[in-house]
């Protein structure tokens, strides 16, 4: 039987077997009330355990080029479980993807970007869709191509993964050769105004941002598509009034069943202000 890393992992933190954050615990368990309803007329999604675990295998095939040597990529548990979950979860009526957005939050160095590379990587080459757009955003260019790089470096440190793709630095671009999709880096001060169709979009430190405009012109475009990722990343900043916030307190209602969204991924990594609070 095929072992599942990310159910795994979310009994053992809420069975209170490994340490975790309030809002941690609360989506290990919405993964595991999710188990028990799935595949009903309330609930109609259903986890795919081969999915969950194609993008796990995936992401610990990679390569690590950055170093004195070349190291093979290993997940942290929570890694995993963010990972499995966005791509294990899918919808009983098209067996697409359930999550089109995901809102990750953990202090830094601590794999964020990273992993929005693995799922660009992914997706752009192994995804059904063909002639994709995939985007690496960010309020400055700069910030903008930490993803696009994280994935380049994918790409040049394995020599196999590298027959499936075409790096154009000098556009910031990637193209997945045999799926034709394309991975660039956008940023609001090159110009990000308009919409696009985008079928994946790392969207970096949101606590940066000023207002929730990159973020609304990436997701309206998104709307005819009947799968997209839009993949939220941030250290939550300090800033009370900001976009960030306002996407944080909504996630964290997710989280709490104070709202309903099927279709958004939440994870918060954050220290307890009310122990009292996780029963």
């Amino acid at each position: 039987m095929a072992k599942d890393r990310v159910t795994e992992h979310a009994q053992r933190v809420a069975e209170g077997k490994l340490i975790a954050g309030e809002l941690h615990i609360l989506a290990c368990r919405r993964h595991l009330n999710d188990l028990k309803k799935q595949n009903t007329k309330d609930f109609p999604y259903y986890y795919d355990l081969a999915a969950a675990n194609d993008i796990i295998e995936f992401a610990e095939c990679l390569t690590i080029g950055e170093g004195e040597s070349d190291k093979t990529l290993k997940l942290i548990e929570e890694q995993a479980f963010d990972l499995g979950c966005r791509f294990g979860w899918k919808k009983q009526a098209n067996h697409k993807r359930r999550f089109r957005r995901s809102y990750k939050s953990v202090a830094r160095q601590n794999g964020k970007t990273l992993e929005n590379g693995i799922q660009g990587t992914y997706i752009a080459a192994f995804s059904p869709y063909r002639y994709g757009k995939l985007f690496t955003v960010a309020t400055k260019k700069r910030q903008a191509r930490l993803a696009w790089e994280q994935m380049a470096g994918f790409i040049r440190s394995d020599s196999d993964l590298a027959e499936y793709f075409k790096i154009q630095d000098y556009l910031s671009r990637i193209t997945a050769t045999e799926t034709g999709c394309t991975v660039e880096a956008l940023s609001k001060e090159a110009g990000l105004d308009d919409g696009f169709r985008s079928i994946y979009s790392s969207i970096d430190e949101i606590h940066q941002h000023k207002d929730n405009k990159i973020y609304k012109a990436i997701y309206n475009g998104t709307r005819s598509l009947a799968e997209t990722l839009i993949s939220m990343i941030t250290t939550r900043g300090d800033k009370l009034q900001s976009f960030c916030k306002e996407m944080d307190d909504y996630a964290i209602k997710v989280l709490r069943g104070e709202t309903t969204a099927d279709d958004f991924f939440v994870d918060i990594y954050a220290l307890d202000t009310d122990r009292k609070s996780v029963v």
